[in-house]
């Protein structure tokens, strides 16, 4: 099915957000890829985005930094840039470990 034109926007704002998290995120030990999830017509409350690590080790260590409060606000000031209000960047990442089950 093809994106309506107003996804689309959305899309490509979301997609240069997500580049700069990664950016970011890049910067810490163990980290591995950003991920995200959305459907469109739930945008942006159905937005869920995981940042990746390849060890349990560095996932530790950047929830000791509170690293996950620090890319929820950037994630917010991102967005809010962009037009993008979240409600709760809370609920909208998240970081994710190599041995995860949840989303």
């Amino acid at each position: 099915m093809k994106m309506s034109k107003t996804c689309q926007r959305l899309n490509n704002k979301l997609l240069t957000v997500l580049a700069q998290i990664n950016e970011e995120a890049k910067k810490l030990n163990g980290f591995s890829h950003v991920s995200h999830t959305v459907q469109f017509d739930y945008f942006p409350s159905s937005l869920l985005v995981l940042c990746h690590f390849d060890d349990e080790q560095g996932l530790h260590v950047a929830q000791e930094n509170h690293t996950e409060i620090q890319l929820q606000k950037l994630l917010h000031k991102l967005l809010l840039k962009k037009g993008i209000v979240l409600k709760d960047p809370k609920i909208n990442l998240k970081l994710k470990g190599p041995n995860s089950t949840d989303l």
